[in-house]
């Protein structure tokens, strides 16, 4: 049986449209599912979002294939931006507790230090930095837009809770949503620029050590 050359290569070129189709498709079902459907979601469990989260992720690193491993560069500018972002952590934790605002975080919870050091820092910013960049990017193709809107969707998923809690934790929430779309931009820069999600990852991880640090001292 011969194989036909050019329909062999039309195959092989269409192989990243078609692994990019389908990752749009993933972007929009988890927009939708995470803020049209996000009690339904959670009536699966207290964990349900982050296991949810974490199967989207996976499939994209397995739609990127070998470049993903080229995302974990990191260059001597973190260093500068990780100190600036513990320090702001730090800072706001202070600003909350001082204006009277309720922190509605157990922090000396084990299982809370283990979401905000651990599962924060890395699952929000595949999520927004790798899983929701990637394909905004390749519709807009213009990368200062799509770190614009990846940082606002950021920020919004913060403000989006404000829906299911309580009245008295709505300050935070606000708090939360304007220091989270700040959070947001300092992240996204190491992917606009460098390319780099471990960047993020770990600008990410200092501004949630500096607030836990701020919570020790009070």
């Amino acid at each position: 049986m011969s194989i036909d050359p050019e329909r062999s290569q039309s195959f092989i070129s269409s192989k990243p449209i078609i692994r990019m189709g389908a990752w749009i498709a993933l972007a929009f079902l988890y927009l939708v599912i995470r803020f049209g459907l996000t009690v339904q979601l959670d009536s699966f469990g207290e964990y349900a979002s982050y296991f949810f989260e974490t199967a989207l992720v996976l499939i994209a690193i397995v739609l990127t294939g070998k470049s993903f491993f080229e995302m974990f560069a990191v260059r001597r500018s973190v260093l500068f931006g990780a100190f600036g972002t513990s320090i702001a952590g730090f800072a706001i934790y202070k600003l909350a507790t001082t204006v009277g605002i309720l922190i509605p975080f157990d922090l000396q919870g084990k299982e809370t230090i283990l979401m905000l050091l651990l599962v924060a820092p890395i699952l929000e910013e595949f999520i927004f930095r790798f899983f929701l960049w990637q394909p905004i990017d390749s519709l807009i193709k213009r990368p200062v837009f799509t770190w614009s809107i990846t940082s606002l969707i950021f920020s919004y998923s913060h403000l989006h809770t404000i829906w299911f809690v309580p009245a008295e934790i709505h300050p935070f929430i606000i708090l939360q949503t304007i220091y989270t779309l700040a959070l947001g931009f300092a992240c996204g820069y190491f992917v606009f620029r460098q390319k780099s999600i471990l960047g993020a990852i770990l600008l990410h991880f200092f501004f949630n050590l500096g607030f836990y640090l701020a919570s020790l001292n009070s």
